[in-house]
């Protein structure tokens, strides 16, 4: 079965990014959008679906998978770590989570300006996939969305999502123009209050920047998670 870290993505993508559907011995992720989807191995043994796209791994798959996935046609891809710190005590002052529409539109709006470039393929659509998003989970009990305002403009966002003991960090972004000004660390410090007497989590792309940043701000890797794909 998942362990609690990787169970925690697996909520934060059944309420925001599709569909997820557990058995015995796999995970099958629906997406959305097509990059969301993969099917994820609980078992040594467990089939391949014919159809299957992209295959995550994660420690309960077992040995011998890169060499089946590779029979199959697969490719390595990316690796996404998922990385873990000390939660509690936290300096700055506390944010409040958003309680308005108005609020998560903002949120919505500044996912869009730093994750979307205007005029790349399927700008509309996520841009209306991320406001729909918001506006479905800001009252959720489990989560929190966070947004930090620069003389009233939608400036920087997380979200904190608790299961059990475990509370996940996502959509940490700032806009561009707002970069620089410790928004997202006061942002990340109110995660850790949100953490206190759990685990704090998050999942970054191996070798990238956020991990570079992750790891000078506490974070250790708790494991890697590979993905391949067959094109």
């Amino acid at each position: 079965m998942p362990d609690a870290l990787l169970d925690n993505h697996l909520t934060f993508l059944a309420a925001h990014r599709g569909a997820v559907r557990r058995s015995t011995d796999a995970i099958e992720v629906v997406g959305e959008s097509e990059e969301f989807s993969a099917w994820i191995p609980l078992t040594p043994d467990a089939s391949l679906p014919t159809g299957a796209s992209t295959v995550r791994l994660v420690p309960s798959s077992g040995a011998g998978w890169e060499e089946r996935l590779a029979a199959a046609g697969f490719k390595a891809a990316e690796v996404l770590v998922h990385m873990e710190a000390p939660a509690g005590s936290a300096v700055g002052e506390p944010v409040a989570a958003i309680d308005s529409e108005a609020d998560a539109v903002g949120f919505a709006e500044v996912q869009s300006a730093a994750f979307l470039e205007v005029g790349e393929p399927d700008y509309d659509w996520w841009q209306k996939m991320f406001a729909e998003q918001a506006l479905k989970n800001y009252r959720e009990p489990g989560q929190s969305l966070y947004l930090l305002r620069v003389d009233g403009d939608p400036a920087s966002i997380t979200l904190v999502l608790r299961t059990g003991p475990v509370a996940g960090v996502y959509a940490v972004a700032t806009k561009p123009q707002y970069r620089g000004r410790g928004l997202a660390t006061r942002l990340l410090a109110q995660a850790r209050r949100d953490a206190a007497g759990g685990r704090l989590t998050l999942q970054v792309v191996e070798g990238s920047d956020a991990e570079r940043l992750y790891l000078s701000l506490g974070f250790r890797p708790a494991y890697r998670s590979p993905h391949f794909r067959r094109p």
